[in-house]
């Protein structure tokens, strides 16, 4: 009788199985696609590089239609589809997010074409570990795509690891001494907040028996347990998610990652790890600190966290002389604001940092692109060498420029209403709960994006309004008679950061057209 009832069991556990697998396609289809390069990569090893990036884009071109599929007919159920045994959820929230992933890997893929290292040990079109970029990119979006779907503290920890080691190796892949060195830093940070966030989700598991953050027992026993023990949990396993956006106090890793990482991976790094923690982030609060019984400030914390990066982020910028440093502070800065939106709980605060984290993906995909650019024709990251290039090349000045105003969140871009969006989410929350701390973090945030003009903007004068010492122009016109190519802006580059500006131009406008789009978003968790 209880052989019966143990193959019964496991013959129902198999099924479930199996019509989970049915609603995962998407991340099926990456992994295959991940596996095909690999075999690509054994067979054609330094022949057909064309095919690698080719084979990469078509497996996110089909994982993005099969997500838009999935959106198609997922319900508008707060409660989503909990899939293999309540281990990960999917809703329309998870699947917004997933497609924010792709489309950003798509451009980081498109970006990496014509991107060559300082020095030249890394270029996808000679490279011989084309395979292994495009391996380690793909797990990369898989453990994101995983993390965006997660409520289960043990897969949250597998798809974060996942994240983690793939960015290890990426930040490496420009072969150099100061991309080794990035790297390592990288893992020593990331191992000491895996070690702290590890440490949280056993004593979680121990207080509540069980790592199901949406099952009713977590908020019962949680009410229950201790409140030191409960709030040591729960900070410890908040500060891997802090790590993974690059919040305060765990923001120590970026500057050196952006600065020795491949540029286009920086890009990848700045939108879809983020993206992917700032969603397990909302369901944490949700779960965690919005439900329990005790008393505990737990938006005072958030917007302590968020002061603090907000100033750190901004503050450190206003110094750094290279471009990739300063856009590693941004960054940082950036993660600040969108913790307004989430500490606002509000639909409308959900709504706002759905469309900030968007807006921000083309914003920093635009300026890493013509960061790029200008660093292939310059041969520095340095920000003195971008005299005078504004004039000499207009329409890359013109298109920084947009991406630098949209960073600081001016009209006329996306950036402006993003950030009025955020701030409107707060003043909401404020007015809500009377805690003087969100009206300080309100404050603090406006005084924030007018230092912020001081880094962002100069840029732009540097470009604008400084001569340069070189005239590139001349140059390239000397070469072009001795029939060598010196202008390495190309066009393919210049069609892409047209692409990437022109939605933060139209979202000014017409930011409805994303809106609408979001609302269909149940934000119940």
């Amino acid at each position: 009788m209880e052989k019966s009832i143990e193959v019964h069991s496991l013959g129902t556990q198999l099924s479930e199985i199996v019509e989970s697998a049915f609603f995962v396609f998407p991340e099926i289809c990456l992994l295959a696609f991940l596996l095909l390069i690999l075999i690509f990569d054994l067979i054609f090893r330094q022949k057909l590089l064309w095919l690698f990036t080719i084979t990469a884009l078509l497996g996110l071109f089909l994982t993005t239609g099969l997500l838009l599929q999935q959106w198609s007919l997922t319900a508008e159920s707060s409660e989503g589809l909990s899939l293999f045994s309540r281990m990960i959820q999917l809703d329309r929230l998870a699947i917004y997010f997933k497609i924010l992933i792709c489309v950003s890997a798509v451009f980081t893929v498109l970006i990496s074409v014509n991107y060559k290292s300082r020095a030249g040990s890394f270029h996808l079109r000679s490279v011989k570990r084309i395979g292994e970029y495009y391996t380690v990119l793909f797990g990369l979006l898989l453990g994101a795509m995983l993390l965006s779907m997660s409520t289960h503290l043990l897969i949250i920890y597998l798809a974060i690891e996942l994240i983690s080691i793939s960015s290890y190796i990426l930040t490496n892949f420009n072969f150099d001494e100061r991309s080794t060195e990035a790297s390592i830093k990288y893992i020593l940070y990331g191992g000491v907040s895996s070690g702290v966030m590890l440490y949280g989700m056993s004593l979680l598991y121990g207080l509540t028996g069980t790592l199901d953050m949406t099952h009713p027992s977590f908020q019962e026993n949680i009410a229950a347990a201790p409140m030191i023990l409960v709030l040591f949990a729960g900070l410890f396993t908040l500060g891997g998610f802090l790590f993974k956006i690059s919040s305060a106090p765990f923001h120590l890793w970026a500057p050196d990652v952006y600065e020795g990482a491949p540029t286009p991976v920086v890009a990848l790094f700045s939108v879809v790890p983020k993206a992917a923690g700032f969603v397990v982030l909302m369901r944490y609060t949700a779960h965690f600190f919005s439900q329990v019984s005790f008393d505990f400030p737990w938006q005072t914390l958030l917007a302590v966290i968020a002061i603090i990066t907000l100033l750190l982020g901004n503050f450190a910028a206003l110094w750094q002389k290279n471009v990739k440093r300063m856009m590693a502070y941004s960054s940082i800065a950036h993660s600040g604001f969108i913790l307004i939106g989430v500490l606002s709980t509000s639909s409308f605060g959900m709504l706002s940092v759905l469309f900030y984290v968007s807006v921000y993906a083309l914003m920093n995909l635009a300026a890493f692109l013509i960061i790029i650019m200008i660093s292939r024709e310059t041969g520095s990251e340095e920000i003195s060498q971008y005299r005078g290039l504004g004039e000499q090349y207009p329409l890359i000045g013109v298109l920084m420029l947009i991406a630098m105003i949209s960073l600081t969140g001016l009209p006329p871009t996306a950036g402006f209403t993003a950030k009025l969006f955020i701030f409107s989410s707060l003043w909401e929350a404020y007015q809500s709960s009377d805690n003087l701390m969100l009206l300080l973090l309100l404050v603090f945030g406006l005084f924030n994006t007018v230092v912020s003009l001081f880094y962002y903007l100069k840029i732009p004068y540097f470009m604008f309004f400084k001569k340069s010492e070189t005239t590139f122009v001349a140059d390239r016109f000397s070469h072009q008679r001795t029939g060598r190519r010196h202008d390495k802006f190309y066009l393919f580059d210049k069609i892409l950061a047209i692409v990437l500006i022109f939605p933060l131009l139209i979202l000014f406008f017409k930011s409805n057209w994303l809106i609408d789009f979001i609302h269909t978003i149940p934000f119940e968790f």
